[in-house]
């Protein structure tokens, strides 16, 4: 009797693959527990690069106490949002994204955290020599990382002397910084970075649509900000935004997961407030708002004729030090 197949062995040794790819992707080592050393880095900083999935909770308070001491800062910069969404991304897109926690030691020798840059990793094949700041997916805008007021220029020294480990010429990019904003004028003026700056293109973000709603007379106003109630109205919008928008939220479920985690840690917090507008008895409109009171800024609305606040004008930013960089005898003009 013939055989009807044959089954040939074949393959590599357990341990060659990973080796293989720790080779593609050296990026990847230098997020781990352990900070590296490094010559280029400012005395007293350390750089620590986290996966979405490795950040602890105390370097998550620490990060929240960080954009507390910021005025007027972006919801969507907030930990809050920005690790919740980098946690939710679909399959296959969250391995190339970490945060740059930028730690200073104080004249008292304790260490605080002065700034925070969400990053995307390049690839193994066309990753190019830049790291690029990471742009949360339902952000309705560009968010600007978070610094400490008068660190910026410091930890940004930091972080590209740690990239530096693997690439010497390696730069940071960051996209859509605003023109006339104060991180932009802190950078240009640090003469241990070289900053180029060109034009970011023209575009509006969706969230300065404004969506013609359907003219039913609103009855009824609910505005839901306690904690114990978040969870309710967030259901209640994404029902009336599955009915009425072009494109739902819950047909997405990486977005309707972020949009649930998120509403219910900023819930904890008192930083966001659902508007649910009634008309006959039912829901035909809603907002979901973030930040502090009197601070909060539209997130997603469904059925209702708002746009967001107008976007300052913005350029894109290539960041080098401006020093060579100098790596077990390897010399790369910056």
């Amino acid at each position: 009797m013939q055989p009807r197949f044959t089954i040939i062995q074949g393959g590599l040794p357990e341990t060659a693959p990973r080796a293989a790819s720790a080779e593609r992707r050296p990026w990847l080592s230098l997020v781990s527990d352990a900070p590296v050393a490094d010559s280029q880095t400012p005395d007293g900083w350390r750089v620590m690069l986290r996966r979405p999935s490795e950040l602890r909770d105390a370097e998550i308070e620490e990060w929240r106490a960080l954009a507390a001491r910021r005025t007027c800062l972006e919801p969507f910069s907030d930990p809050d949002f920005l690790a919740t969404a980098a946690l939710h991304l679909p399959r296959g897109q969250t391995g190339g994204v970490a945060f740059a926690m930028a730690y200073a030691t104080g004249e008292g020798g304790i260490e605080r955290l002065r700034g925070v840059i969400p990053l995307v990793l390049p690839g193994p094949i066309w990753g190019g020599a830049s790291v690029s700041l990471w742009h949360a997916p339902l952000s309705p805008r560009l968010v600007e990382p978070v610094f400490d007021d008068g660190a910026a220029g410091d930890a940004v020294e930091a972080v590209l002397g740690h990239l530096a480990h693997v690439k010497p010429t390696a730069g940071l990019r960051l996209p859509g910084l605003d023109a006339t904003g104060d991180l932009l004028a802190a950078l240009r003026v640090e003469p241990r970075l070289h900053v180029e700056m060109c034009q970011a293109p023209a575009a509006i973000p969706e969230a300065q649509f404004v969506t013609l709603a359907s003219r039913e007379t609103v009855s009824c106003v609910e505005r839901v900000t306690g904690a114990d109630a978040i969870r309710d109205a967030v259901e209640r919008f994404l029902l009336v935004d599955a009915q009425r928008s072009r494109r739902p939220i819950l047909s997405d479920p990486a977005a309707a997961s972020t949009l649930r985690v998120v509403s219910r840690l900023f819930g904890r917090r008192g930083l966001i407030e659902v508007e649910l507008n009634s008309a006959g008895g039912d829901v035909v409109s809603g907002a979901i708002r973030l930040g502090r009171e009197g601070e909060r800024v539209i997130w997603r609305s469904a059925n209702l004729d708002e746009a967001g606040p107008a976007q300052p004008r913005t350029v894109d930013v290539e960041i080098s030090l401006s020093e060579p960089v100098m790596r077990a005898g390897v010399v790369g003009q910056a």
